[in-house]
């Protein structure tokens, strides 16, 4: 007996077409032409290769100060979240926290912060603030605490509740239950979520840098305005190395402490 094997069925092409009518809608929406798009593509590459390419190596020593601002604003900002996010973490966890409103509102709040984007809050908090770094360490915690709550709450939802059940039969208090029998099961995830946070940290450190808070991304953003591509495409090059080296290392360090 011979079996047909179609290469499609019917809901392939129910969702193929669907697919293609919500591209056609969003092109004629913003009059956007993937033809045009391929027509442009050799003058793009032509900008890149001759106004950006080769790259000015004279300027890396430039881009050593604004390069260690990005590192201290991802560490500084890392550092404050965390500390924030771990309370807000036991907050939201069903298995510490019993009381639902609680949770609810908490989770709520964590996730209107985790909604609006780190170059958002830097945008509203520059003119508060002023231009620097310090916009810079205030946009990124308040942007990562979002996230890191979410992480951590998420962690400690893993735990073992039967062991904090047998710790809560022996008469520990609450918060007891939470110091020994909470805390000790989550610290590899909280250690493998900061590494992961420090990582996108580093990188959202240097794009918040764009819109005047601090850093190399501030740096580029200057050099762009002044057209000196070749200088702007050092620091791009700088944060593309620093990137690599950072998820490299990250990665050691989980597989030597987790």
């Amino acid at each position: 007996m011979k079996y047909t094997v179609k290469m499609f069925n019917k809901n392939d092409i129910f969702t193929l077409g669907v697919i293609s009518i919500i591209y056609l809608f969003i092109a004629y929406r913003l009059d956007f032409s993937f033809l045009s798009f391929l027509v442009e593509l050799p003058s793009a590459v032509s900008f890149i290769t001759e106004e950006m390419l080769p790259v000015n190596w004279k300027s890396y020593n430039n881009y050593m100060t604004p390069l260690l601002d990005t590192f201290c604003v991802a560490i500084v900002s890392l550092i404050f979240s965390s500390a924030i996010s771990f309370f807000l973490g036991f907050l939201c966890s069903e298995k510490t926290m019993h009381f639902k409103p609680i949770r609810n509102f908490v989770k709520s709040f964590a996730t209107v912060l985790r909604n609006i984007p780190n170059i958002i809050w830097a945008l509203m908090f520059v003119p508060a603030f002023g231009v620097g770094i310090t916009t810079g360490i205030i946009a990124l915690t308040v942007g990562n605490i979002g996230d890191m709550t979410r992480f951590y709450y998420e962690t400690i939802d893993e735990v073992d509740l039967e062991l904090l059940s047998s710790l809560k039969a022996t008469g520990m208090s609450h918060l007891q239950v939470i110091r020994f029998g909470a805390i000790p099961q989550a610290i590899p995830g909280f250690i493998s979520w900061t590494i992961y946070s420090l990582e996108s940290n580093i990188r959202s450190s240097a794009v918040i840098g764009l819109v005047g808070a601090g850093g190399i991304g501030m740096y580029i953003s200057n050099n762009l305005s002044l057209m000196k591509y070749n200088t702007a495409a050092m620091g791009i090059l700088l944060i593309v190395v620093c990137a690599i080296v950072t998820e490299i290392i990250s990665n050691i360090l989980r597989k030597r402490i987790i």
